[in-house]
């Protein structure tokens, strides 16, 4: 029997307890011994820990998971690549800039110095789920945000819609669905922070981003999320552990199972 590893943090495990227990249940039925653990990086410094099973999931976003498991050849659901870079929003502005794919002007917040024009939107580079983001109106505002550590911070140019964004589901390097999120009270669109979501067809220019990505990243199961700018979508972040609430709460598509469906079909 295939065997395999789950992993989320503390902090994640409650709210995703019904997708962790769905994904262990679809993967019975299909002859694969999926295993819950909390994040423990002790496990990570057991080399037998980590040869016992034959793969992971990594929902943890971090890398370092993925360095361990990949590092004794185990295959991991996201790879090293897209965990690193969609966990990190300058490493995916760099991948970006590189890919010859439209983003919004952005720097890093390393020095007293900013090299765009204000007002800024200000994010730090691993956070996710609309926190630690920040509007800045001027330089003024900007020094006076309460940012932990401001080299963990990006300043970026704001879209010319904000409140607005589409999100694109990738599974086995297909899109699946898409998602249109907006709201009329914040600049931050997510559905966590009470945003309206709809189902969206996605443009022919997004799916040529997306394709390019998928060919610098091989992801497995992703979300690519843009924003509108002067009526065209422009990448705005990459979701490595992309989560399916709003999917579940507008269609009956089972995303669960369809991770487990490529799961099984990779592992064999």
């Amino acid at each position: 029997m295939i065997t395999g590893l789950l992993l989320y943090t503390q902090t994640d495990t409650p709210r995703n307890k019904w997708f962790i227990d769905h994904l262990v249940a679809v993967c019975a039925t299909r002859g694969i011994d999926l295993r819950f653990a909390v994040y423990d990086p002790k496990h990570l410094a057991d080399e037998t820990f980590v040869r016992s099973f034959d793969f992971c999931v990594n929902r943890t976003r971090f890398v370092a998971v993925n360095r361990a498991f990949e590092a004794c050849g185990k295959r991991c659901f996201n790879n090293a690549e897209t965990v690193e870079i969609g966990n990190d929003k300058w490493l995916t502005y760099v991948l970006c800039k590189d890919l010859g794919i439209p983003v919004m002007d952005t720097c890093r917040l390393n020095s007293a110095a900013v090299s765009i024009a204000a007002p800024f939107v200000v994010k730090s580079r691993n956070g996710h789920g609309g926190n630690e983001v920040f509007w800045a109106q001027d330089t003024t505002m900007l020094a006076n945000l309460p940012l932990s550590n401001a080299s963990g911070y990006i300043a970026q140019e704001p879209a010319s819609d904000t409140g607005v964004d589409v999100r694109v589901y990738v599974l086995g390097g297909e899109p699946i669905a898409a998602v249109k999120r907006t709201s009329a009270a914040d600049f931050r669109s997510n559905y966590s922070l009470g945003g309206q979501v709809e189902l969206f067809t996605p443009t022919s220019d997004q799916l040529r981003v997306i394709d390019a990505l998928q060919g610098a990243l091989q992801a497995d199961y992703v979300g690519y999320d843009f924003i509108l700018h002067n009526g065209a979508w422009v990448l705005n972040e990459i979701e490595d552990a992309v989560g399916a609430r709003m999917l579940y709460s507008l269609c009956d598509y089972d995303v669960g199972e369809a991770f487990v469906r490529h799961i099984a079909k990779t592992m064999r």
